[in-house]
């Protein structure tokens, strides 16, 4: 019963976490509208969370490595928590953006930090591997059920709605966590990075501002400090980030694919709510279930990856889940006003299958292309290499939508250049081993 208890607060907690990338997507319309911001503020809206999250995940499994799982994981859930209750009280734009970063810090803890806890507290690799699969059909679940959930919440009760619903969770969370997590910590096993992380969070939020705000500035502050990260990295005996295993072809491309994931499809799926509402004049709750099949496709592709992987090996269904996003981008590219819904919807459908098709065996590639004692770090690079994918996607593919005197004018051309990036990297893949 305890470990019960125990999974049903790392549950929850992964599925705030995880939520909170694709619900507030729903709601920018109403957010851009009520607080009377930009596209670009909508964009930071966005881009806060996802570039804190990215840039600080790494770290923070180092430091609960030393400092104590349970502690660090029950300290991101409580920064979370409050954020997502500052979120909700924001009296303008620039708050809610500085309370999403804040919240995406506590969010880069919950989800490594779950899982670090799940490994330990189920020794016997049976029990161990049926528990992280449920975890990982959550973690799905919780990003395809966003704009589900995120429209009626949004139309019902505003926006400030789908901040508010993480406080009974996170409390939840919290309490269950408290009382019966276990303690955990190996202090020799990781180190602390301080200086590569300040340059890891200055070069990707830099590189942010410098797409959304076009500031060349911005651009070469971004290019200096990814030079000094990789400089940094690649002279620490224990990198927060492992420069040198992405020079090895097979992981290196397989993090490519990973960001390109985060790139093109979840960088696109902003803009697609976007097109949705503000082109096609739907509102929050039609958008959620309009892109209803893009839900059904995601939860079909997480269903069948697995057996995938096993059956055929990592390599075909990631190269098949690629193909699929980059034919579905095209696709949408070619959409406007006048498109009927029933296409759309395939194409919904398409890029939701393609994005969970790909996911699993990234994963389980990342893993199985290192030794076992660096699984860790593979893991949690595929994964922060994806959300760095998505910051820069949102923030690249919203600066070319925009370029045109409309959304409509400009998404046909960002959709495109998603989709043309895809193929070219779905390309690349093809050189990786077939025993992969």
């Amino acid at each position: 019963m305890k470990q019960t208890w125990a999974l049903a607060s790392l549950y929850l907690a992964t599925f705030m976490a995880l939520l909170d990338v694709s619900v507030v997507v729903i709601a920018q319309t109403a957010i851009t509208e009520d607080l009377r911001t930009t596209f670009a503020g909508a964009q930071w809206v966005i881009d806060a969370y996802t570039v804190a999250l990215a840039s600080t995940m790494l770290s923070c499994g180092a430091l609960a490595d030393r400092w104590g799982r349970k502690r660090v994981f029950l300290i991101g859930l409580a920064v979370f928590t409050g954020a997502s209750v500052a979120c909700a009280m924001a009296p303008g734009a620039a708050w809610l953006i500085a309370a999403r970063a804040v919240q995406g810090v506590g969010a880069s803890v919950l989800a490594p930090g779950a899982l670090s806890l799940i490994v330990h507290a189920f020794p016997e690799p049976g029990a161990r591997a049926r528990v992280i699969g449920t975890w990982s059909t959550v973690i799905s679940l919780a990003f395809l059920l966003g704009p589900v959930l995120g429209g009626p919440l949004t139309d019902l009760f505003g926006w400030r709605s789908v901040f508010l619903i993480n406080l009974p969770l996170g409390g939840l969370a919290l309490a269950l966590g408290a009382r019966f997590l276990t303690e955990s910590a190996d202090p020799d096993g990781s180190s602390p990075d301080p200086l590569g992380q300040v340059l890891a969070i200055a070069w990707i939020s830099s590189l942010a501002y410098a797409l959304i705000e076009v500031s060349s500035v911005a651009l070469g502050v971004a290019a200096v400090t990814l030079a000094l990260f990789i400089v940094v990295e690649l002279r620490q005996p224990r990198p927060m980030f492992p420069i040198r295993l992405l020079g090895e072809r097979g992981f290196g491309l397989v993090n490519l694919a990973s960001f390109m994931t985060g790139f093109a499809a979840f960088g696109s799926f902003f803009l697609l709510s976007a097109y949705l509402q503000s082109t096609r004049g739907a509102s929050p709750t039609e958008a959620g279930l309009q892109l209803l099949p893009y839900v059904l496709g995601g939860t079909v592709g997480s269903t069948v990856a697995g057996r995938l992987v096993q059956s055929l090996g990592a390599k075909p269904p990631l190269l098949a889940g690629q193909a699929l996003i980059a034919a579905s981008l095209l696709a949408l590219s070619t959409v406007d006003t006048e498109t009927p819904y029933p296409y759309v919807a395939v194409l919904f459908a398409g890029l939701g299958l393609g994005v969970s098709t790909s996911g699993v065996p990234s994963n389980a590639l990342a893993v199985g292309l290192v030794p076992p004692r660096q699984s860790g770090i593979a893991s949690a690079t595929v994964t922060a290499t994806r959300q760095t994918g998505t910051a820069v996607g949102v923030a690249l593919l919203g600066l070319i939508a925009t370029a045109g005197p409309k959304l409509a004018d400009g998404l046909p051309h960002a959709l495109l250049t998603a989709g043309v990036s895809t193929v070219v990297v779905t390309v690349l893949l093809l050189s990786l081993k077939a025993s992969c």
